[in-house]
């Protein structure tokens, strides 16, 4: 009899991207062992630019191109996937076509947005972040400004604000935040140029200075304690952080700026080295995220599955209703742990999936300066 065990599909997530239940999950209903790492931060893109052959499988957020330049990731074919089809069908509507742009491999081994049977990467989950506040700080705004991202960088708020310590989508946030506040347009909210990145850095380290920023966070635990000691007002936030405090009773607000918000995707990548039955485990992984169950918990996060329909029929009328349709909440709702977090009555903020998308102002990407961005972030952080 052969007893030998197989090989555990090494798989690389975040910790704001793949709660434990969808992990305890997967082991549970996938016919092969797993072995999740959490590396938070650009840790783990650095990991498996320098080490592909140390995972198999990371749930990646910020860019393919590093990846794909690297050798570092193998594509995806689309035709060995059960929901290649619809993934196909999903990248050529326009409201979700943004998650696969410039990921399919064309003929010459490029990147590039025109459909093929190959990606780099796979979407899988998306949505649009915008910065969050307690609901005591209109009484230093007023009741009737506009919410505006040049809140971050508001003297009136000076010594009450946080931002995300990730250079990549602090760049991006602040930048949001400095042209709103200076009354200026960035020629590419995605890809500064280095005046524009030293514009940006000169005014975060002046403000820093005089006492603007009460902290920084790297992960949702960090963002989370940040707003419950009480001196923080407004941050940048994620998904699991205002499911966690408003379950906690916390007055939070999302706000809804009128320069539009931050879009992002999440999306897994396979190890160049992934080979025989790791790389078939690989593969009935990517399958399995995309088969409802995953999709509805990341729904339960916050974020919005890749393909909604596979998700639906693991989610409430409720919230279906709450989370995709933008209805008030007709029953109380928990998060993906279980936990109560939205009331009876609760409406999301933004809207619906499509009222929340279409109001997205720049997607999250590696810039072509990151190098000189992340010396100049550094700096910041340090002063």
């Amino acid at each position: 009899m052969n007893t030998r065990q197989r090989p555990a599909l090494r798989i690389i997530v975040r910790s704001e991207m793949v709660a434990q239940p969808i992990m305890d999950r997967a082991k549970s209903e996938l016919p092969f062992p797993i072995q999740f790492e959490m590396i938070d931060s650009l840790k783990g893109l650095q990991r498996v630019v320098s080490q592909p052959d140390s995972f198999d499988v990371y749930h990646q957020w910020h860019t393919v191109d590093l990846m794909w330049t690297a050798k570092a990731i193998q594509p995806f074919d689309l035709d060995k996937l059960r929901f290649g089809k619809a993934l196909l069908a999903r990248a050529r509507r326009p409201l979700g076509a943004h998650p696969f742009a410039g990921i399919f491999v064309q003929p010459d081994g490029r990147l590039g947005s025109a459909p093929t049977s190959r990606t780099a990467i796979l979407p899988i989950t998306q949505g649009v972040d915008c910065f969050g506040y307690h609901r005591s700080l209109r009484e230093k705004i007023g009741a009737d400004e506009p919410e505006s991202w040049s809140w971050l960088l508001d003297s009136r708020l000076r010594g009450h604000v946080a931002l995300v310590a990730d250079p990549v989508l602090g760049m991006i946030e602040a930048a949001l935040a400095t042209e709103a506040a200076d009354g200026i347009q960035f020629s590419n909210l995605a890809n500064l140029a280095i005046e524009e990145i030293d514009h940006v850095v000169d005014g975060l380290i002046q403000r820093k200075k005089q006492g603007h920023f009460k902290g920084f966070w790297a992960d949702s635990e960090e963002s989370a304690r940040l707003m419950r000691r009480g001196g923080v007002l407004a941050q940048s936030i994620f998904g699991p952080t205002v499911q966690r405090l408003r379950g906690e009773g916390y007055p939070l607000v999302i706000a809804n700026a009128v320069e539009g918000g931050r879009g992002w995707h999440s999306d897994l990548c396979i190890s160049t080295t992934t080979r025989g039955e790791l790389l078939e485990a690989a593969y009935a992984y990517a399958d399995w995220w995309l088969s409802g169950y995953p999709g509805a918990a990341a729904s339960r996060q916050g974020y919005y599955t890749i393909l909604p329909e596979t998700a639906k029929p693991y989610l409430s009328a409720a919230e279906w209703g709450y989370w995709y349709d933008g209805q008030e909440a007709s029953e109380a709702l928990s998060d993906v742990y279980g936990r109560p977090v939205i009331a009876r009555g609760q409406r999301r903020d933004g809207g619906s999936y499509s009222e929340r998308m279409a109001s997205v102002r720049v997607w999250n990407a590696f810039m072509d300066e990151h190098t000189y961005l992340t010396h100049r972030w550094r700096e910041f952080m340090e002063a």
